[in-house]
């Protein structure tokens, strides 16, 4: 924590006794508003919170005695709405202070302390009173301590004090804990006393000593721990029970005083501590748990620190001293600006002030647990935009606080605080979405009210309600629920469990209630009191739905607005064009409708006021609500009755208020307020009912008169039963009082005679046989036959009952009697009963009677008037079947005439009426079937039915099936439009040219595309176009309609001749219409960029011109334009415009280069003067280039380049001006001149001159340069004897070497001569530099050049040995330079350097050289044979080779060559082993399978010839080469010797297999291998089985590839496997498999497996289905894979076939038993499961004993090893 300095408030006394100013107590108030400090002269000072004087008083001593006090304590109510003070006088009392006005008047902050003081409470002692404290949350008790030792509280209600606890020792300090859970006391002796108070409910006895200071501890406070220090230099931190927890000792400190006090911070875990001209600050280090010291803040000549008091927010620090001085200091331990509106200040780790800079509103946000707030973020407030709402994290919780209202929880929270959703629409909560929940926090409460899981968290589909309204005045209905709770708690949330499906629940009893709904839910909000809920679906349907008697109705249709007005049950609503208004929400139908010209924009309700908001779209116009009718309902919804008849009366009698009577009138009558009732009643005309009213009042005034309430007293509860139509209960009241005659003559007055008779038979009255006949005569009279009958009835007299039902035309009743009771006679009786059943079109009852008497033919026919067809049909299959058909006709009829269409299809079908079926199927939709039924007519019944279908099947967009339709139905036209219109233009020309001629199909295509044109459809109209070759159309069509881009697009395509043309047309006119934007485009795609930069310019659109310039033709292009706009612009202007584009120094440069220098220096001098020298270097060279050179030379001058001047005139030879200007500009550049006229001289041959002007420059280096360049050696070898001696040993040897190449000297024995003559005056280094200038450019014979260049060698190898390697390296690079290779290599074993030696012969080939220098060296002798070799495998000479004994290598030639035949001839000739046989075998097979299809067979051939590898390595080229194999389509498989290529690669793989198995030790072979051998044995066995006559089992062995899937192409093994079993006439099977087939090149065709459906093979489990999809067909020709297709799709409509696959246990023994896994041995054969009683054993294999047999006798070998074998019986 920092504390800084803010403000003296008090200066310190001075003068010669500055302690009697000293300051003894101080205090906050826990508003923060206020601060109290009284000094020695027992005056008590205010200041507010900007630290002024606001107030000061004098302090009462006790009894008026003498002034000789001092003021102990002060301490303010923790309360912060009572303004009361507490003063602690050492003269024994203490006093309470309060100020008058002690509530706050609403003015704002502070008005509580605006009046008059006054003494409300005094308690006095009987000793001095020591020190004082108020502790939180107990503002009506104050605790002091006394000087002989008594800790004392003082009740403020009660005015009476009395003691906590006795110590018997001095209290010298008291201090509260900041939870108001107790107070510790420390004492003279250094004790430390711990009181709990009783309500606190802390562990252990009401107080107690907890610690033994080691000095009197003066100092002490508690906050997180009890700190403690005195005179001792100490700290010390105790826990709630006296633990030490922590010392901090300064006793070594020399600054280090006495501590006098110590003071808490509000959170507990900051604490000051006061000392001589300083105060120590510690805190609490949450993560190690321990008390941590801050800082030492010191001040000088403070002197002693004798109070400290902290702001109750903790956000200020008050510090009095000895003298009187009064400081304050901003505690924080970090502040920043938030949003740049507010100020966030951390006065500890779990507490931040938030002062809002312009309102200066200040809000604290406190961590109530104390944990440290790690982030803060202000949200606003979604209506009112403006920022309101606070969410702290902190590691366990969230904190939210209202800024508005103060309000603020904490809650428990698990999240990051970064990946929550927060939603602030609802007013006394916040609503939290996270992880899929959302929690609902109510501001003030900490913890979370309710918590649900949604996903839909929009505004619109959320709804909560918190105590939005005040609890209801009067009754609720006693029959239906509260909707406030018993304590008042009214909390609902509305939201979706799923988009279908709203909830209510109510967050303070967890109880819900769930909506489900048909449609989506868009919209949902409950009223302010949570009983009824609105909500809106999909289809703009609103609906209402009371939570209270769960019931929901539909208010309104094409619903796009809807709201509640604030704090009532009125809704408003719009449908379209109409305002709709429910003043009475609970009746539905009374609605205001008020047509409006907008859409609602909002409701407004203020001021007694409500208007609704119409945006009208140029401005917003209101409609004023009834506010007596929105009162109305909130009186009703507060059960304020009388509130609501007010209301009422005051209005005029309309349909609403009507409606409002009724609904006050129920509401009275549910609570008994019967004369209210009455006076409603009397409004709504219903005389009958308030006299009903009014007698009943008047029974219930008499009950009341009795002592008996009205609701108890059995004749007004009856009474209002009745009235309420609730009849049972008002009988079970009458009952219970033994008002039997009572409960009777209420039903007779009401006419319910039955119910009269039952009470009295119930309650064995006198009279009730009489009744009952009475009964029955008044029935009979007044002619309630049926009832009468319904009396015999239950007398069991039926056949008097059921002539009275014939009596009442009830004969089916009297039917129901009669089938009821079994009655048969008499047979008059059932035929008068059936005769009227049929008149009265009791058709199918009278049936059922005539069935049972025995007259079929009637029944049939009644059946039939009755339309019971079912019973019809039945009645007929048993005794009519020739009317069988006719009837099921008839019936499909009849349903077609009730709309029963799909049950009339079968019915047709029955009765074999195809068309009607079909033409029902299509009504029903039923569009399948009905397709199906068509193809079974002829082509002309069914061409109608094809063209409704077709216009069905393109609506629906499946455009195959439509396709096929309109192609039936001879609309070929259509279906090529149809194609069109859905954009598949492929299939548009496909069904083109196979049904119409060429004129007929582009005359289509153009009118189509007129018409795609004239809708707007281009893109369809361009590709119609197109098709028929016409891109002019096209063209020409964009064009039209300014599709620039597109028109374009088709150009650069189809007429690429003319697209710079149409840029250019197209910039043309765009330029014209002012697009000069895109007209740059075309310019620029036309490569016209230059026209786009002047059609810039000459719109005056500078920047654009320079911009495309720049972007088109580079920098200098743009420069170019720049000065262009320049020099538009002229003078100053121009220059400056130039400058502020940044164009100004592009402009200058375009200008020197175009040659204005005039321009140029003008905007040089006016804008850049620093460009100045530059123009005028520029100027120069052009006056230069212009031979005007003294200009040049002035312009060179002036741009400071005095250089390029001499330049120019040493260029020109003009001496004397080049002299001239650099004696006078330059003279360093004088010897330059001399020089330069030296070489010009030399140049023209006079060299005296030269001599003497290169001397005169001090460069006689450049005169011997001359003369050695002219030969003139002499004179060269005198320049250097006399000003170059140090160069006449290098001038000698140049001049010899010279010689030497001019041939003076150049031959061989000049050489020998010369290096003889350099021995003999033992210069030995430079005699081997003579003999190595011989070149062999010089001498051209070779042997002369060896010859010298080995006198070099020799002089170096014996006198100059340091040089001896480098001449012997250099001497035999240049033998090998004139291919003296044998002569270098010597000379390299001369020296030892014998790897060299080696490597020369071996490359200038001196085979027998290298050979004789690698002797006796194993390892050189190995490199010189691997070169030789190297050598004769580059040179392919194969007989070499195999004359050395590398028969490999030779190999290797004649594999790289491709020379296999001659390969496999060597290979024989020279015995090759096996195994290199095999690697080359399988390096041809890796060759031939990478060839692809038409290598395959001679790689088969070549593994069967020369054997095939049986490592694993080659297992990937197996996979390849069968897959391969196996793999071919029909149209490769017919090319080749399918047949024979697989029994090949069948005995290849059984003979690597059989390798594998022997090298095996457990006899077994790797699974993916034997799945390869598998695969091509049992396509072999297929083959075989075909070859000789065996369909059956070639059936079966292509059933089992299909398990091989993969291996084989999934769709090829469908096929075949199908197709044999078709050929098998095994018809269920092959649909099954040929149907999956074309599952399969459907999903080829499109690329994607995902649609196939798997469920027809889904228990078919030797089926895989996670195969790879073929890329190609099996069948390559598209009519193939039709044909296909067709026969599956005619195999479908045969009822006959199951079109099923029969379960696994139902398979055993039949064709279908090769689809299972089977746990039964394979048989070799088939690869069918075989059972123990069809086993044979045989060569190692297993298989069907029949199949076996079947097949050896035919081909008298074993199908597995292939030896020769007969049948086994």
């Amino acid at each position: 924590m920092q504390l800084r300095h803010s403000n003296t408030l008090m200066p310190a006394t001075e003068g010669a006794t500055p302690w009697k100013g000293k300051v003894t107590a101080m205090c906050f108030s826990a508003d923060n508003s206020r601060m109290a400090m009284v000094t020695t002269d027992r005056v008590v000072s205010i200041f507010d919170e900007k630290g002024e004087r606001v107030d000061k008083f004098a302090t009462k001593p006790n009894d008026k005695g003498p002034k000789n006090y001092i003021v102990r304590s002060l301490a303010f109510c923790p309360d912060p709405a009572q303004a009361k003070l507490a003063v602690a006088q050492s003269d024994n009392i203490v006093f309470i202070y309060k100020w008058a006005a002690a509530s706050p008047s609403g003015d704002g902050t502070g008005d509580i302390w605006s009046g008059k003081k006054s003494i409300c409470n005094k308690f006095a002692g009987s000793s001095p009173v020591t020190s004082l404290v108020w502790a939180p949350n107990h503002p009506f008790e104050v605790v002091y301590g006394l000087a002989e030792g008594k800790v004392k509280i003082g009740q403020l209600r009660s005015n009476r004090h009395q003691t906590l606890y006795n110590a018997e020792v001095y209290v010298v300090a008291l201090a509260a804990d900041p939870r108001g859970t107790g107070i510790v006391s420390a004492h003279l002796d250094g004790s430390i006393y711990r009181y709990n108070f009783p309500e606190s409910n802390m562990p252990g006895p009401a107080y107690t000593k907890i610690a033994e200071h080691a000095v009197v501890p003066y100092a002490l406070s508690w906050g997180r721990s009890v700190c403690a220090a005195g005179n001792d230099g100490r700290v010390t931190f105790y826990d709630r029970d006296g633990g030490q927890e922590r010392t901090f000792d300064y006793a070594d400190s020399a600054s280090c005083k006495e501590f006098t006090v110590a003071s808490f911070n509000n959170t507990g875990d900051s604490v000051v501590v006061g000392n001589f001209d300083s105060f120590y600050t510690f805190s609490y280090n949450a993560k190690s748990e321990s008390w941590d010291e801050n800082e030492l803040k010191t001040v000088e000549n403070m002197y002693s620190v004798t109070a400290l008091a902290w702001k109750a927010n903790g956000s200020v620090l008050a510090v009095g001293s000895m003298c009187g001085l009064l400081d304050t200091y901003d505690a924080c331990i970090r502040r920043y600006t938030y949003k740049k509106v507010f100020e966030l200040t951390y006065v500890s780790p779990s507490q931040v002030l938030i002062r809002h800079k312009q309102t200066k509103q200040t809000n604290m946000i406190k961590s109530k647990l104390g944990r440290e707030i790690l982030k803060i973020s202000i949200h606003a407030d979604p209506l009112t935009k403006v920022d309101r709402y606070v969410v702290a994290t902190t590691e366990d919780d969230l904190i939210l606080q209202d800024l508005e209202t103060g309000k603020g929880s904490e809650v428990q929270w698990h999240g990051n605080g970064d990946s929550e959703k927060f939603f602030f629409d609802t007013l006394n909560a916040c609503l939290i979405s996270y992880a899929g929940e959302l929690s609902v926090i109510e501001y003030g409460s900490d913890e979370v009210i309710a918590s649900v899981r949604t996903e839909h968290t929009s505004s619109h589909l959320l709804s909560v309600r918190i105590n939005e309204r005040p609890p209801r005045q009067g009754e609720d209905n006693p029959d239906t629920p509260r909707v406030d709770e018993e304590d008042g708690q009214n909390k609902k949330i509305a939201y979706l469990l799923d988009q279908q499906t709203v909830c209510v629940k109510n967050m303070h009893t967890q109880a819900s209630t769930t909506i489900n709904h048909d449609s989506k839910v868009d919209f949902v909000e409950l009223n302010s009191r949570g009983n009824l809920l609105l909500f809106r679906d999909k289809r703009r349907v609103l609906h209402l739905f009371d939570v209270e008697t769960q019931q929901r109705s539909a208010l309104l249709n094409y619903c796009s607005y809807v709201q509640w007005v604030p704090d009532s049950d009125v809704v408003v609503a719009q449908n379209r064009g109409n305002m709709c208004v429910w003043y009475n929400i609970h009746a539905p139908d009374q609605v205001m409708v008020r047509e409006i010209k907008g859409d609602i924009d909002g409701i407004e309700r203020a001021n007694g006021k409500t208007e609704v908001l119409v945006d009208e779209t140029t401005s917003i116009s209101s409609y004023v609500l009834v506010e007596e009718l929105i009162d109305f309902g909130t009186a009703i919804d507060d059960r304020d009755y009388v509130k609501a008849m007010q209301i009422l009366e005051g209005m005029e009698f309309t349909p609403q208020s009507e409606a409002m009577w009724q609904q006050l009138l129920e509401m009275c009558v549910d609570n008994w307020n019967l004369k209210m009732a009455e006076r409603c009643a009397a409004a709504l005309g219903d005389v009958s009912r308030a006299r009903y009213l009014r007698e009943v009042s008047k029974m219930a005034d008499k009950a009341k008169a009795s002592g008996v309430d009205a609701r108890d007293h059995w004749q007004v509860r009856s009474k209002m039963l009745e009235l309420k139509k609730q009849l049972e209960q008002a009988e079970d009241v009458l009952i219970a009082h033994n008002k039997v005659d009572e409960a009777i003559s209420m039903y007779e007055d009401l006419l319910l005679f039955n119910e009269a008779l039952e009470v009295a038979e119930r309650k064995n009255h006198p009279d009730a046989e009489d009744k009952r006949k009475k009964f029955y005569q008044y029935l009979i009279e007044s002619k309630q036959g049926e009832a009468a009958a319904a009396m015999k009835e239950t007398e069991g007299e039926f056949v008097q009952a059921i002539n009275l039902y014939l009596g009442a035309s009830m004969p089916g009743k009297a039917a129901r009697v009669i089938v009821d009771n079994n009655i048969t006679q008499p047979s008059n009786l059932l035929e008068n009963v059936a005769l009227a059943l049929e008149e009265t079109d009791m058709h199918e009852r009278a049936g059922d009677f005539y069935e049972r008497m025995g007259q079929r033919q009637r029944a049939l026919d009644a059946f039939v008037k009755g339309h019971a067809y079912r019973k019809a049909v039945e009645l007929a299959r048993k005794h009519f079947q020739n009317q069988v058909v006719s009837l099921e006709e008839a019936w499909g009829d009849h349903l077609v005439s009730v709309s029963q269409l799909d049950m009339a299809i079968n019915h047709y079908m029955e009765a074999h009426a195809q068309t009607k079926a079909i033409t029902a199927a299509i009504k029903a939709r039923q569009w399948n079937k009905a397709l199906s039924l068509a193809d079974q007519l002829g082509v002309d019944e069914g061409r109608p039915f094809y063209a409704e279908l077709a216009s069905h099947y393109e609506a629906a967009k499946q455009y195959k099936e439509a396709e096929r339709c309109y192609i039936q139905s001879d609309n070929h036209n259509k279906a090529v439009e149809m194609w069109t219109n859905a954009g598949e233009w492929e299939n548009a020309h496909r069904v083109a040219k196979s049904f119409l001629p060429e004129s007929e199909i582009s005359a289509l295509y153009m009118d189509n595309a007129a018409k795609m044109e004239k809708a707007q459809k281009f893109k369809e109209a361009e590709k119609l176009y197109l098709a028929v070759d016409k891109p002019d159309h096209a063209i020409a069509m964009y064009k039209r309609h300014r599709k620039f881009d597109a028109m374009i697009a088709v150009v650069s395509k189809h007429r690429k001749e003319l697209l710079g043309e149409s840029h250019k047309y197209l910039a043309n006119q765009l330029e014209q219409e002012g697009n000069l934007r895109e007209a740059e485009e075309h310019y620029a795609s036309a490569g016209e960029w230059l026209a786009a930069v002047n059609m810039y310019r000459t719109n005056d659109n500078w920047e654009e011109a320079i911009r495309v310039a720049k972007f088109h033709g580079g920098i200098n292009a743009s420069k170019r334009v720049a000065y262009a706009y320049a020099l538009h612009l002229g003078g100053s202007a121009g220059a400056t415009l130039l400058n502020k584009h940044g164009l100004l120094e592009p402009a200058i440069d375009y200008a020197m280069e175009s040659g204005a220098f005039d321009h140029a220096f003008e905007l040089a001098k006016d804008s850049m003067p620093k460009k100045v020298p530059e123009v005028h270097l520029k100027y120069a060279l052009l006056l230069e280039d212009e031979e005007r050179f003294q200009e040049a030379e002035t312009e060179f001058i002036h741009a400071n380049k005095p250089r390029e001047a001499i330049d120019m005139f040493i260029h020109q030879q003009s001496w004397v001006d080049a002299l001239r200007v650099a004696e006078r500009f330059d003279p360093s550049a004088v010897p330059d001149v001399y020089a330069a006229q030296g070489k010009a001289a030399a140049e023209r041959g006079d060299f005296v001159r030269a001599e003497e002007m290169f001397v005169a420059a001090s460069k006689p280096d450049l005169a011997l340069a001359m003369y050695e360049e002219a030969g003139q050696w002499q004179d060269a070898l005198r320049i250097c004897q006399r000003h170059l001696p140090h160069k006449q040993t290098e001038v000698n040897l140049r001049y010899q070497s010279a010689q030497a190449t001019m041939g003076t000297g150049g031959t061989k024995a000049d050489y020998l001569s010369k290096g003889r003559n350099l021995e003999k005056s033992r210069d030995f280094s430079r005699a081997i530099d003579a003999y190595l200038l011989a070149k062999k450019d010089v001498l051209r014979n070779p042997d002369d050049l060896e010859e010298v260049w080995e006198q070099a060698v020799r002089v170096a190898r014996s006198n100059c040995k340091n040089r001896y390697m480098e001449v012997v390296r250099l001497v035999s690079e240049r033998l090998v330079e004139v291919s003296k290779h044998e002569s270098a290599a010597e000379i390299l074993r001369e020296a030892d350097q014998l790897d060299d030696a080696v490597s020369v012969a071996i490359s200038g080939q001196a085979w027998g050289k290298a050979r004789e220098l690698a002797g006796g060296n194993k390892s050189l002798s190995t490199r010189v044979e691997s070169a030789f070799k190297g050598f004769m495998v580059k040179g392919g000479d194969t007989s070499g080779l195999m004359e050395m004994g590398h028969s490999s290598a030779a190999l290797d030639v004649l594999a790289q060559r491709g020379d296999w035949n001659r390969l496999w001839e060597t290979a024989s000739k020279e015995r090759v082993s096996a195994g290199t046989i095999l690697k080359y075998s399988a390096m041809r097979v890796q060759q031939l399978v990478d060839d692809g299809n038409s290598g395959y067979d001679e790689a088969v051939e070549t593994l069967s010839q020369h054997g095939a590898p049986s490592s694993p390595t080659y297992y990937d080229l197996y996979r390849d080469l069968v897959c391969g194999v196996l793999g071919r389509d029909q149209r490769q498989e017919e090319k080749a010797d399918q047949a024979a290529v697989v029994a090949s690669l069948r005995s290849v793989l059984y003979n690597v297999g059989v390798q594998l198995r022997a090298q095996s030790t457990d006899q077994k072979i790797d699974m993916e291998f034997e799945g390869l051998l598998m695969a091509a044995h049992y396509t072999h066995m297929m083959y075989e089985c075909q070859k000789h006559g065996l369909p059956g089992l070639a059936c079966k062995c292509a059933i089992t590839l299909l398990r091989y899937s993969g291996i084989v192409p999934t769709d090829k093994a469908f096929y075949m496997a199908g197709q044999c079993c078709k050929a098998e006439n095994d018809m269920n099977l092959a649909f099954m498999l040929l149907n999956r087939y074309v599952d399969l090149i459907e999903a080829i065709e499109e690329g994607d497996n995902s649609n196939i459906d798997n469920a027809d093979f889904a228990e078919a489990t030797n089926v895989p289905f996670d195969t790879p999809l073929p890329t190609t067909f099996y069948l390559p020709e598209h009519d193939a894979r039709e044909e296909v297709r067709d026969w599956v799709l005619s195999i479908c409509m045969d009822n006959t076939i199951d079109q099923r696959l029969p379960r696994q246990g139902e398979s055993e023994g039949t064709i279908y038993a090769g689809l299972y896994a089977s746990d039964k041995p394979t048989c070799i054969v088939t690869g069918y499961p075989v059972s123990n009683r069809d086993l044979i054993d045989v060569n190692a294999s297993v298989a069907n004993k029949k199949d076996w047999n079947a097949l050896v006798n035919k081909t008298e070998s074993c199908p597995w090893t292939g030896v020769e074998a007969s049948p086994q019986w």
